[in-house]
């Protein structure tokens, strides 16, 4: 099923960044093919690398994958087709998960089409992308369409997509400014999470659900407390988290080269959790920037309502597509990983500010906001760091005392109140 993301649009434009910054694994089949067409002897290099246990398309020395020529497009799709690239290739910015009767598919806001929003319909890609999925295995886990509200309480399919339906029908409102329905969404899943949910299930939590909703445009003009410094510490250690992007290059070294690199990450996290000098270098990031620097950033500028366009699209496309809990997020329970969704928005207005402070900018621009959602999106449901058990500890630490509300307050993308 494709996302039903209102307003969102997507063609390829050939822009090549997928071909320069993702590491694209392959199939045995599709290796085979690569050697039946001939590759190494056109390219004149390997078409593939080996990577641990796998293979993956080999990349020049700038990154570029060895099949993008010099006006961006694929070799393998000018000569052979569409349908001869491998499978990682063809199905980018869309990601699927095997359902019961179905195929899940989620969209991939590290794509610069997809945060600009430019192109068709998603409805227009739907044939070609069941088309694309239906060449799978299809094999869905057990709990495919539900997942623990909490710890030691399964919710139900219906008792879910109610709670999904009230997150959204609250997100796409406009009654409040949307930087405040980001807070509010944190404070009712910090309540939710807080409650004795063992005997309030069906038609009582969907009550609990409907009132906790229908009070929030009354709670929403009083803004939480800012973050205490611990709060931030344990945000900007997420950033890191988020912002470690390894190329094929750094992931193909030997021992020494990756103690080096161990090294370096330690030094880099210790930076990021004291806040002292210069932000360590981020991925995709040109530029350098103080941490008082990305501080003093503010929100508000003349690309806000495009920023929030923007983030609606990402936590839509992130709701629709399910990659939030459960099978979709790392097997996380409902509303520690909806807690996790809003520090991501946190994490974004992170790295937008580090984004703005590098370029010498002192307010936020939709540039700004593209980088940081797109960097945070490659990480969400794609780095194991962030699906381990220390991380959902960080998690629900945070959602004590106000702790990622503070936060989406504090960082948010879009609004004066947060600058």
């Amino acid at each position: 099923m494709m996302p039903p993301v209102p307003g969102q649009l997507w063609s390829c434009h050939t822009c090549g960044h997928c071909c320069r910054t993702l590491v694209e694994h392959i199939t045995d089949e599709e290796r085979a093919l690569i050697d039946e067409q001939g590759w190494a002897g056109k390219l004149g290099v390997a078409p593939y690398v080996r990577l641990g246990r796998g293979w993956v398309l080999n990349k020049h020395e700038d990154g570029a994958c060895v099949f993008l020529d010099d006006e961006n497009l694929c070799l393998i799709h000018a000569k052979y087709g569409e349908r001869a690239k491998p499978l990682a290739c063809r199905i980018f910015p869309f990601s699927v998960r095997a359902v019961p009767g179905g195929w899940q598919a989620s969209l991939r806001f590290d794509c610069p089409s997809v945060a600009s929003g430019k192109g068709e319909p998603l409805s227009e890609h739907s044939r070609w992308l069941g088309r694309v999925a239906n060449s799978l295995p299809h094999s869905p886990g057990e709990n495919a369409e539900t997942a623990d509200l909490c710890r030691g309480v399964r919710g139900t399919a219906e008792e879910i997509d109610t709670l999904v339906g009230r997150f959204l029908m609250w997100l796409g409102g406009d009654e409040v400014p949307f930087s405040a329905r980001v807070v509010g969404a944190a404070r009712v899943t910090q309540t939710l999470s807080s409650a004795k949910l063992d005997s309030v299930r069906g038609e009582r939590f969907v009550e609990l659900v409907d009132l906790l909703f229908d009070a929030l445009p009354g709670e929403c003009p009083e803004a939480p407390e800012p973050p205490t410094r611990k709060q931030q510490a344990m945000l900007r250690q997420l950033v890191f988290a988020h912002s470690e992007h390894l190329t094929l290059a750094e992931m193909q070294v030997g021992a020494v080269g990756k103690f080096g690199h161990r090294v370096r990450q330690v030094q880099g996290a210790r930076r990021f959790l004291r806040a002292f000098g210069d932000v360590p270098p981020i991925p995709g990031l040109t530029g350098a920037a103080t941490f008082p620097a990305v501080e003093a950033v503010r929100c508000g500028g003349d690309d806000a309502r495009a920023i929030e366009d923007l983030q609606r699209r990402y936590l839509y496309g992130r709701f629709c597509g399910r990659s939030v809990f459960g099978e979709g997020y790392y097997d996380w329970p409902v509303f520690a990983g909806l807690a996790a969704l809003w520090l991501s928005v946190s994490a974004a207005g992170w790295l937008a500010r580090c984004s703005a402070a590098a370029a010498g900018r002192d307010v936020l621009t939709l540039d700004d906001a593209a980088f940081a959602i797109g960097v945070v999106d490659r990480a969400a449901t794609r780095a194991p760091a962030l699906g381990t058990m220390a991380e959902r500890t960080r998690v629900l630490y945070l959602m004590q005392d106000e702790g990622v509300a503070r936060l989406v307050h504090r960082y948010a993308l879009t609004g004066e109140a947060a600058s």
